[in-house]
């Protein structure tokens, strides 16, 4: 949908998680100027709007770990907001929150959520199955939009200037595990396989910003490499420059845009076979799917691959990227915001 002849559309989104992850700059940021995206929540949205305006949820956990909130609130401001003619997209990002404890409380929002949003958003057909076998999911709500790649956001580097900059100029093979260092990552057990299956010039980079309250002690090993801490888009290019391959050791991936940045950034990535990770690469050429308990024997033959078959590997999962080009992408979502903020009553 090209023509938009009312006014323009006013989109809140929640939570913003752009300084931390750039999925949501690569959607807003592209588009259309009748589409006006601000950050916010449900609070935020003025008694007027709703004709006309869409709120878009992501993380719902999110909602949960603002001081004081309930579900039962926030699905009663959620109704509010729809009666008044807005309406709701909710992206699905995770099939469980990555912190259990507010599990049983996001199981009543989710219900509200699946009763109340106007479109329920996933980013792959493997994560609609994967929906499908743990909710009940209203199929007639669900539109899939892939995620986008990293395009334009990150850039490249070399390779050899990155390990030296890393210190890691007679390193062996390099693996990376990025991104927030939490429990569903398994960090531990991949520390453990590592420390079994490497030789003495391989390294395994962990870098990222440790989850709160996670116990995970520094590693009593030269060849492993703790980074914690916030990584800018320049750090966070070099250390996968560095790295011969990403190695994501989840215990469940929905969506994984760890993976889909590791492609971006010609990397390919080691894993278990989730929906995240069927999504992002196709296995045997973008990277290597192992199956549930197979992590360290599947680390040990990719240490013995060795850095070109890894490298063709990161150009196969580089050239896949093409297919989610971000500006394609928003322009599928521009039809789809603006379809909804046209839609008078009923479903659609």
């Amino acid at each position: 949908m090209n023509d938009h002849p009312g006014p323009p559309v006013a989109l809140t989104f929640f939570p913003d998680y752009r300084a931390a992850n750039p999925v949501q700059s690569q959607l807003y940021d592209r588009l259309p100027p009748m589409i006006r995206p601000q950050a916010g929540a449900l609070e935020t949205l003025a008694a007027t709007q709703g004709r006309g305006s869409v709120f878009h949820l992501h993380w719902e956990d999110a909602v949960l770990r603002q001081p004081g909130a309930m579900a039962e609130g926030f699905l009663d401001r959620l109704q509010a907001f729809r009666g008044r003619g807005g309406r709701v997209i909710w992206t699905i990002h995770n099939l469980a929150a990555h912190d259990p404890a507010l599990e049983e409380r996001l199981a009543d929002l989710r219900s509200g959520l699946f009763a109340l949003a106007d479109v329920i958003h996933l980013h792959s057909l493997p994560a609609v199955a994967a929906a499908r076998q743990r909710w009940d999911l209203p199929l007639h709500k669900v539109r899939v939009i892939a995620h986008p790649s990293y395009d334009g956001h990150y850039p490249q580097a070399d390779r050899l200037r990155a390990r030296a900059e890393l210190g890691l100029e007679d390193a062996g093979m390099v693996l990376l595990l990025p991104g927030r260092i939490a429990a569903y990552k398994q960090p531990q057990a991949l520390v453990a396989a590592f420390a079994v299956v490497a030789r003495p010039k391989d390294r395994l980079i962990i870098a990222g910003q440790m989850e709160q309250g996670l116990a995970f002690p520094r590693p009593d090993d030269p060849r492993i490499i703790l980074r914690t801490g916030h990584a800018d888009v320049a750090e966070v290019a070099q250390l996968h420059a560095a790295a011969d391959l990403v190695v994501l050791p989840y215990d469940l991936s929905l969506t994984s845009g760890s993976a889909l940045l590791a492609a971006t950034l010609a990397r390919g990535v080691l894993g278990p076979d989730c929906p995240g990770l069927r999504d992002a690469f196709e296995a045997g050429r973008g990277g290597i799917l192992y199956a549930e308990g197979g992590l360290q024997a599947a680390l040990a033959d990719a240490l013995s691959e060795g850095p070109a078959v890894w490298a063709a590997r990161g150009q196969a999962a580089r050239s896949a990227m093409a297919g989610r080009d971000p500006s394609m992408l928003a322009a599928a979502w521009a039809d789809l915001i603006l379809r909804l903020a046209l839609q008078r009553v009923g479903p659609w």
